[in-house]
């Protein structure tokens, strides 16, 4: 594609339809096969995306112009740059399979049955065998471990070298398997479950809350208005705290209770996962920490506003990318922790939005590739079919059947 052309729908293939339906369950039907069809691996891990063109997972020879990543958001990154040219297929595969999970513990919640049990189950399964490969990577220079959980570019066997993590998958899987946990797990699962989420805690602790992101050192605690490393932290550790009471904990606790400020740090909205990651932490800390309520309250008030000035107004990165879908599902976090609020309204007004296939790709469509960042306009990026969007998506529809908000 040359710098004046425009991102546009290139599927031309039967499945996905080119609009998935004229109500609000038709389009449930559609999406939930979309997950299930096109973004499970062999391993049952969640892809993160899958190329637009072909819909299956990016190879190789589908990057032609990014070879061996250069040029991409991964150039420098500490992975193999065999996997750098196709990073979006498992890029986001932890967070979304986190975000699936809470998707389907919200349909046994709005259906009241256990059918979406056996594949919450194979998901939590992925999870821990990503989990327990990585714990034996150990790096001469301290990374990995038990508790390192990093960006599975190779798939959940091939860890080694994969030397990339970040607080927004840490986040999406505690949450999700913390769902899990409260909704399917037995007491076996349960006690797998407190040890993986406890060995985050005791990861992040003993490396002082840094990790490589990007080819960088990424060090949160010196961030000034990182709300999603506050929120997520500040969640993790009271959950771990609840399960196996410490001082280590506490002091995890401790510490980002002392960098709250990060949580009211910015007066604009940015990047919508930096607003609506805090509202969920703020969920779960109401029930971890309902000493604090008022305080989690007025604090996802703060961010709730955001999620919606990022959709109406579209500020920063929201511009660029579908994430309707996205706040819907982050509303009815708000719409739990402030009830009576609207935002479930608001959240059935987006689902409403996100119906056809080019609203479900991760840079929207009809963008002008001159005034795009150059890494968002090579073959590994450009047309990614997001899986984020898909289950985002799935996650609010199902909240909202739960609720009751939307008709029979």
């Amino acid at each position: 594609m040359s710098a004046d052309e425009i991102t546009h729908d290139i599927f031309e293939g039967d499945f996905p339809p080119e609009n998935y339906g004229t109500n609000l369950d038709e389009v449930e039907t559609i999406v939930q096969r979309a997950v299930d069809d096109l973004f499970f691996d062999k391993d049952g891990i969640l892809l993160g995306a899958v190329n637009a063109r072909t819909m299956k997972p990016y190879r190789n020879a589908d990057v032609k112009d990014r070879i061996d990543g250069v040029g991409t958001f991964v150039e420098h990154a500490k992975i193999p740059r065999s996997v750098k040219a196709i990073r979006a297929n498992y890029e986001n595969s932890i967070q979304v399979s986190g975000v699936f999970l809470g998707a389907l513990c919200a349909k046994a919640g709005a259906t009241g049955g256990m059918a979406s049990r056996d594949p919450a189950a194979g998901i939590v399964a992925a999870i821990a065998t990503l989990w327990a490969n990585a714990a034996l990577i150990q790096y001469p220079l301290g990374g990995g471990g038990k508790g390192w959980l990093p960006k599975p570019y190779g798939g959940i066997h091939e860890v080694e070298n994969m030397h990339e993590c970040s607080v927004d998958q840490y986040c999406d899987i505690t949450l999700g398997l913390h769902s899990y946990y409260q909704v399917f797990a037995s007491e076996r699962e349960k006690r797998q479950i407190e040890e993986i989420i406890v060995s985050f805690a005791d990861w992040w602790y003993e490396h002082d809350f840094a990790c490589v992101y990007q080819g960088e050192a990424i060090w949160y605690k010196l961030l000034p208005d990182h709300s999603m490393a506050t929120s997520f932290f500040l969640y993790l550790f009271a959950l771990a705290n609840s399960w196996c009471p410490s001082r280590r904990f506490q002091h995890g606790f401790e510490i980002w209770q002392e960098r709250l400020d990060t949580l009211r740090a910015a007066d604009e909205a940015i990047w919508i996962c930096m607003n609506g990651l805090p509202l969920d932490c703020m969920t779960r800390l109401v029930d971890l920490r309902p000493e604090y309520i008022d305080f989690w309250r007025a604090i996802a008030e703060h961010h709730a506003q955001f999620v919606v000035a990022s959709v109406e107004k579209q500020p920063g990165m929201n511009r660029m990318y579908e994430i309707e879908g996205l706040a819907a599902n982050y509303l009815m976090a708000a719409n739990q922790i402030i009830p009576h609020s609207g935002y479930d309204t608001i959240a059935v007004k987006y689902l409403h939005r996100v119906s056809d296939r080019k609203q479900f790709y991760h840079l929207r469509r009809g963008l002008h590739l001159k005034d795009l960042d150059p890494r968002k306009c090579g073959d590994d990026c450009r047309d990614m079919f997001s899986c984020e969007i898909h289950v985002h998506w799935l996650s609010a529809y199902w909240k909202l059947r739960k609720n009751g908000a939307l008709p029979e």
